[in-house]
């Protein structure tokens, strides 16, 4: 284990009670669990922790192939987890590389010390996922194994988000996490061709993870959709929140990018933007998928039949 790790490890207060997991999209599931922690804190007078990852989960390193992507990038589920216990709560974040896989079970539960434990039903630990909820209470642990939240019949996971996501389903999406999916990124200089060509200026936000790029974030459906922008200075300063039309995707009519980014229409918005930072908040499904147009005038009057929909000017 790297010396950062056992670092990190060792600052777990003792008497604590911990929240452990993923903690990928901080869904309903996610947020029962850390409020049934918070509150037995509060009972009991233990101190609060959240352990989980940062710069990726373990799927990241021991599998990047086939690795699925993050609903929230290591900054924005910093700030949910942050949020939703109030403050309260040490935040222990884990680098996960090879001298972190490499640790028994019986190692790390080690560095729990006398730790009350919260986790989901499938939460697994150490060299081999060898460690479960079920090793730790053989070893006199105090273990609370939070269950499952549902939502239309099927329990909610950051699998299942992830797949909504890749059907655009952003209503289903916000449903699960609580609240709507968002995604927050730096606005940046694009070809400058949407406004003179279509007269409707956008904001190019590339959709890339806030602080490891190499972080692979979960794939979103391609096309249109509705939403709002919330805009602030890089100093955090607020520039204000507008209704907004968002084509995500690589603009295969006109820019064919190499990698998808958000272009963002602020409905009675005017100014430059750029270096802003912008939090796009996505709560309603997919409007159109996106598709190449045979020309630049089909496109144009798709672009203003989509603003029309959402009570833009056409």
């Amino acid at each position: 284990m790297t010396l950062d790790a056992v670092q990190a490890l060792a600052s777990l207060p003792p008497h604590a009670a911990v929240a452990v997991g993923g903690f990928d999209g901080v869904h309903l599931g996610h947020r029962a669990l850390l409020a049934e922690m918070l509150a037995f804190a509060s009972r009991t007078g233990r101190p609060a922790c959240v352990l989980t990852f940062e710069d990726g989960s373990p799927r990241d390193f021991l599998d990047p192939s086939h690795a699925p992507g993050h609903i929230y990038d290591d900054a924005h589920q910093a700030d949910c987890l942050t949020a939703l216990t109030h403050g309260m709560a040490r935040m222990i974040r884990l680098r996960f590389d090879a001298a972190l896989a490499a640790i028994t079970a019986t190692d790390f539960a080690g560095f729990l010390h006398d730790a009350s434990i919260f986790c989901g039903e499938d939460w697994r630990f150490g060299k081999g996922a060898e460690g479960s909820p079920a090793t730790l209470r053989a070893d006199g642990f105090d273990v609370h194994v939070v269950p499952y939240v549902f939502w239309e019949g099927a329990r909610i996971s950051s699998t299942r988000i992830r797949a909504m996501l890749a059907e655009g389903r952003l209503d289903a999406v916000a449903a699960m996490l609580g609240t709507p999916w968002s995604f927050t990124g730096a606005v940046v200089r694009g070809r400058g061709l949407a406004g003179p060509t279509f007269g409707v200026p956008t904001l190019n936000i590339p959709y890339r993870g806030r602080g490891c790029e190499d972080v692979r974030m979960a794939p979103l459906a391609h096309g249109v959709y509705r939403a709002q922008a919330e805009l602030r200075t890089d100093r955090g300063k607020q520039l204000g929140t507008w209704p907004a039309l968002v084509n995500f995707g690589t603009a295969p009519s006109v820019k064919g990018e190499q990698e998808p980014l958000f272009e963002a229409h602020l409905l009675g918005a005017e100014g430059d933007f750029y270096g802003a930072v912008a939090t796009l908040y996505f709560d309603t499904p997919l409007l159109r998928p996106e598709r190449r147009f045979d020309s630049l005038d089909a496109l144009r009057r798709q672009i203003h039949m989509d603003l029309a929909s959402c009570g833009g000017q056409q």
